[in-house]
């Protein structure tokens, strides 16, 4: 237990806190910005009254485009292309150049490079605004504000594959893509407070978007991981210290119980208590040094696998794992708590006078237990069952650490089993219930084509303040006639054309109720809308609210969607020839990608599930063990008076298997408090996961409960086979 305890946290904080000193080296040599604001386009009398809002230390202005990737016609690729000129945040280059603004060509990400098998040197042909051209790729990049790229906000893990980002030039922006605009992003400094408020007023309806590094998944996701792997490892190292005291204490009290006649010797020759029970919880000190050394030493390479399974997500430099302080605290507990333990078991047990430990083998008192005053109850049980309980509750202490040990093994394996559950039931509510489009088509420009779509369903995603709101920019949805947004409240009902709909963590967040009136900014638009919260709805995807274009356009808003939703075959000619159209997501790949996302963390779950197990092997081992070195003598007497060796192992059963149902009750429900507050901290302002709990959870996670528990028996029946009577009854020397 000394072992594991120690293993655990210094291996998930050589995890969690190497993460957050790798990106918190990456952002600080970066120097990245703040916050991010974009605009239809920034003028030079937008960038001063910005620069003059107190708080914002420094700005710098950059321009985004997003342009096509058409190396293979067979599959659509988006590349992100920013200026670098005056940019805050400076991108990493890996390898090929360094980045010049007189130099016209392509700084690619590193991923999207490997992803494609693109060199530096080769020439990437892209079309941007329906023009085609080609760029020289002169480096490969990697960017700090782009640590976790996932190109769109329809996807919830990385696809380097698909989307990519790069840096280029304001002259190539110019001559080669024919950009003429105006910067569209502004990279800030600082934390000024109502930031939201005065940036609306400055830029009105050309306001697009605002995040800060808490909002902005390509920078937020990295942060949060370092809590999530760091809320685990405490966790885990709170329940094994747990039992390491219980063990350490139930093993020193049984070693002290074997070593009476030594005790009696040593006392006899005048040795005091103090000095005896020194010498036992010595023992505490030897085993838990021996079991803290080995975990600190093997500890490394668990904090280099679960590192590992963090490479694939993030885009970091240099990886590398750290240790703080907090690990020699816990590893100076663990020791303080087996010495203490061996103290407090030496303490009670070598009390009295050597004439009485010469005797051997002191048989404690017994008591009646509880079950006995209810005698109709108690005559039915068997001889087996009746030692059992007498046996189990003689021994509060060892009967604790196996209902704790069990417990916690069940809450583990609820856990482990129930997170990737809980995240892939996210994925299939979202892709098959909430939403049963099959295309997703982003066309920017409604008014143009909304005639060649009759079919369909268009939305009009748009981000917005709300009032009240918990500090945060969610979104608002507009969704046109159709059947392809589905979303139900708590109660089932539809979303409908009677008030505005919020979504279930933005609710919790935010404390709105139905009934309450909800303001509504949204950006773009400039305007103030008021609505009536109609109902809760119970989506995990797109936080924020819903409502219908019909009401929306009731209230003289201005519906201006830019995703449509079709079905396969509706329109696959068209798709293909219109130039509108600047992407194509299928939901089957947007379903694939959050799978990719639950397997890339499947290392972690299986890890929680290993140690759940070993939690409750060695446990449960512990226990039998102790239970028959305890019992040795009555098991012997009880041989001699005729109870063959199955009832004897039935006897053993008996008191695992009560241990275990006891441990099982607490277990359950244990489970699923862990699992919901283990999903809430993979929950974003935009994602929210909710725990679930199956059936097929409850059931695997008690079979392997189960199956430890009477493995454990087997151990322990072997040992009662080869069981000496003689030795174990004989008497004083």
């Amino acid at each position: 237990m000394a072992f594991l305890s120690i293993l655990i946290f210094v291996g998930l904080q050589g995890a969690w806190h190497g993460l957050e000193v790798s990106v918190n080296r990456y952002i600080n040599n970066s120097h990245l910005a703040d916050s991010w604001v974009m605009s239809t386009g920034f003028t030079a009398h937008d960038v001063d009254e910005i620069n003059a809002i107190k708080g914002v230390k420094e700005t710098s202005e950059t321009t985004r485009i997003q342009v096509q990737d058409v190396s293979q016609s067979d599959t659509e690729k988006q590349l992100f292309l920013d200026t670098f000129k005056s940019k805050l945040t400076k991108p990493h280059v890996v390898k090929g150049e360094k980045l010049k603004d007189d130099k016209n060509g392509l700084w690619l990400n590193l991923e999207y490079a490997k992803a494609n098998k693109i060199k530096v040197g080769d020439v990437v042909p892209i079309m941007s605004q329906g023009k085609p051209t080609s760029l020289k790729v002169l480096g490969l990049v990697q960017s700090a504000d782009r640590i976790y790229f996932t190109g769109t906000e329809e996807l919830i893990s990385p696809s380097y594959a698909d989307y990519g980002y790069g840096y280029i030039s304001n002259e190539t922006l110019k001559q080669e893509l024919g950009y003429q605009g105006r910067p569209n992003l502004l990279e800030m400094k600082g934390q000024p407070k109502k930031i939201r408020e005065q940036l609306a007023k400055i830029l009105g309806q050309r306001l697009m978007a605002y995040n800060d590094r808490h909002t902005l998944v390509d920078v937020s996701d990295a942060l949060d991981r370092v809590g999530q792997i760091r809320n685990l490892s405490y966790l885990f190292s709170f329940i094994f210290i747990l039992l390491a005291i219980l063990a350490m204490y139930t093993t020193i009290r049984r070693m002290i119980e074997t070593q009476e006649k030594e005790i009696a010797i040593l006392k006899a020759l005048g040795f005091s208590n103090w000095k005896v029970g020194w010498h036992y919880t010595s023992f505490g000190l030897l085993v838990g040094s021996a079991g803290a050394t080995l975990g600190a030493v093997v500890s490394p390479l668990m904090s280099w696998f679960v590192l590992g399974t963090q490479k694939e997500m993030f885009s970091i430099p240099s990886w590398t794992i750290a240790y703080s302080a907090s690990s020699l605290y816990v590893i100076i507990l663990v020791l303080s708590v087996c010495i203490l333990a061996s103290f407090l078991a030496s303490r009670e047990a070598i009390q009295g006078l050597p004439a009485e430990f010469l005797r051997g083998n002191k048989q404690k008192v017994g008591r009646k237990v509880f079950l006995e005053h209810f005698k109709p109850l108690w005559q039915v049980l068997r001889f087996e069952q009746r030692w059992a309980i007498r046996d189990a509750l003689s021994n509060k202490v060892r009967l604790l650490m196996g209902i704790i040990g069990v417990a916690f093994g069940m809450m583990l394996l609820i856990a482990g089993i129930g997170m990737p559950q809980s995240i892939n039931h996210l994925v299939d509510k979202a892709y098959h219930e909430d939403f049963n489009y099959d295309t997703r088509l982003h066309i920017p420009n409604y008014e143009t084509v909304k005639n060649n779509y009759p079919k369909g369903q268009w939305v009009d995603i748009k981000q917005a303040k709300f009032t009240p709101d918990d500090g945060y920019n969610r979104l608002l949805i507009v969704m046109s006639d159709g059947d392809y947004v589905n979303m139900k409240t708590v109660s089932g009902d539809p979303v409908k054309s009677d008030g505005i709909y919020v979504t279930k963590d933005f609710a919790k967040r935010a404390n709105l109720t139905v009934g309450q009136e909800l303001e509504v900014t949204p950006y773009l638009d400039d305007k103030d809308y008021r609505f009536e919260i109609k109902g809760i709805i119970t989506s995990e995807t797109n936080q924020g609210a819903y409502i219908t274009q019909e009401l929306f356009e009731k209230h003289q808003g201005h519906f201006s969607p830019s995703t449509l939703l079709i079905r396969n075959n509706d329109y696959d000619k068209k798709i293909k020839d219109d130039k509108n159209i600047v992407s194509v997501i299928k939901m089957r790949d947007q379903e694939k990608n959050a799978k990719d996302f639950v397997t890339s963390l499947m290392s972690i779950f299986l890890m929680i599930v290993g140690f759940a197990i070993l939690l409750v092997v060695v446990v449960l081992y512990n226990l039998g063990s102790l239970n028959f070195v305890e019992r040795t003598r009555d098991y012997a007497t009880l041989s001699v008076l005729g109870f063959k060796k199955n009832e004897l192992r039935n006897i053993t059963m008996l008191e695992n298997l009560g241990t275990t149902v006891i441990g099982w009750v607490f277990g359950v429900p244990l489970g699923y408090w862990f699992l919901n507050a283990y999903v809430q901290t993979f929950s974003t302002i935009k994602l929210a996961y909710t725990p679930y709990v199956t059936w097929h959870n409850i059931l695997l996670s008690t079979i392997i409960v189960v199956v430890c528990a009477m493995s454990t028996t087997l151990f322990i029946s072997s040992r009662i086979k080869r069981l000496n009577m003689v030795q174990a009854l004989k008497g004083v020397e």
